[in-house]
């Protein structure tokens, strides 16, 4: 009786481990990863703005919009800044430029750089453009993915 138990819990146990074994799913680490002008693509809304050693959320400032990269080859994009005043609609900052390269920085950041210079540093889900007034004061204005 004890052998018809011990071979009854081996056979049992034999098929324990092979249906665990056939039933782990193999991952999948060869998938490729998206090239930088995909990962960067898509609609920024304008989340805050620095200016003068100060950071403004968009809820404290008089403006809205939004920053829109679009793919072209998978090292460049095309941008769009619409950055509007809330109460007038005027023009903030409106500009596009295509042939924008996408360039991944030793930091770990991924930048934009349009004719030699960088125009916007893109962290995460973040990009930041510097700009400058009519009066001459630099800001930093900020988008969220």
């Amino acid at each position: 009786m004890n052998n018809i138990i011990d071979i009854r819990f081996s056979a049992l146990l034999i098929l324990l481990v092979a249906a665990l074994v056939t039933a782990c799913k193999k991952d999948d680490n060869n998938a490729p990863t998206p090239d930088l002008g995909t990962q960067v693509a898509g609609m920024y809304t304008y989340s805050e703005l620095k200016t003068e050693g100060k950071t403004y959320p968009a809820s404290d400032t008089n403006l809205k919009g939004t920053i829109t990269l679009t793919r072209q080859t998978p090292t460049t994009v095309a941008i769009q800044l619409a950055i509007v005043h809330k109460a007038t609609n005027e023009t903030f900052a409106d500009d596009a430029a295509k042939d924008v390269d996408v360039v991944e920085s030793a930091s770990g950041t991924i930048e934009l750089h349009y004719n030699g210079d960088t125009i916007a540093k893109i962290n995460g889900s973040k990009i930041s453009i510097e700009g400058e007034d009519d009066a001459g004061t630099v800001f930093t204005l900020s988008a969220t993915k």
